[in-house]
């Protein structure tokens, strides 16, 4: 498996140059302490790119999100960005941008959403991932599937939207202890609760109980990680992942 890592997908530039401008809906999720925000794509410009934020919101929006969530609403939560260019969120422009403003919903907007806090600003702590959507139907060989990320005992996978058609997925998921491997298969003495990926790393899933590109809560798939984190050092190594939640999944708007 040492040759399946042909190509590094976290940020990929030049992207092809339409304006970026529009209402940039974003999936809102994580916990008291963590925050994400996950950009909702389509194979059209202004939409057509998957980005994903390590954000900070300000006061108003910690304290409605976090009172809706204490009511024990289930449900995802969206943030509604103000005439907001994907373009200036580019960690690799001269001078990326590091905060806008919007609105805070629980729902989707378009779907019967209803806005919990308006003019919210949210601040980038970490831009984990910034690539541009290719309409072209998936090549053979593009093996990378997801985008792991997160901290200690609190990982999530996002589906890599790579080629037209395709589906945005988000679910938390669990690194399974004692299952830290290299590429061949040697066990190594990492403790998965130390792993820590301030950046989203791509991974292949595959074998074990993983049925597909979908997943399914309870699903345990083996991760192919390819990362210079301490567990397995530079060349990667593999863990079995469990799927605890389904955070979010659309396909209609990527068919």
């Amino acid at each position: 498996m040492s040759g399946i890592f042909t190509k590094t997908i976290g940020y990929v530039r030049p992207y092809r140059s339409a304006p970026t401008v529009g209402t940039h809906g974003m999936v809102v999720f994580g916990t008291g302490t963590d925050c994400y925000f996950s950009h909702r794509p389509m194979f059209f410009s202004p939409y057509d790119f998957q980005v994903l934020l390590d954000i900070e919101l300000d006061e108003r929006g910690k304290r409605a999100l976090g009172a809706d969530r204490r009511a024990g609403f289930g449900g995802i939560h969206a943030f509604d960005p103000a005439d907001l260019s994907l373009a200036e969120l580019d960690p690799c422009a001269p001078r990326p941008r590091t905060t806008f403003r919007g609105n805070l919903i629980r729902g989707h907007l378009e779907r019967g959403g209803i806005v919990i806090a308006r003019d919210v600003v949210a601040t980038v702590r970490t831009v984990m991932s910034f690539a541009q959507l290719d309409p072209h139907p998936l090549r053979d060989g593009e093996l990378l599937t997801h985008l792991c990320f997160g901290r200690s005992g609190k990982m999530y996978l996002a589906h890599r939207i790579a080629r037209r058609p395709s589906f945005d997925q988000i679910v938390a998921a669990r690194l399974i202890p004692g299952t830290v491997t290299d590429l061949l298969g040697v066990a190594l003495p990492h403790d998965v609760t130390e792993l820590e990926f301030d950046r989203a790393q791509p991974i292949i899933l595959g074998q074990r109980e993983f049925t597909g590109q979908r997943l399914r809560v309870g699903e345990i798939a083996l991760a192919a990680v390819h990362t210079t984190a301490s567990a397995g050092g530079e060349h990667g190594f593999l863990v079995e992942v469990a799927v605890e939640r389904q955070i979010y999944l659309e396909v209609a708007d990527l068919a």
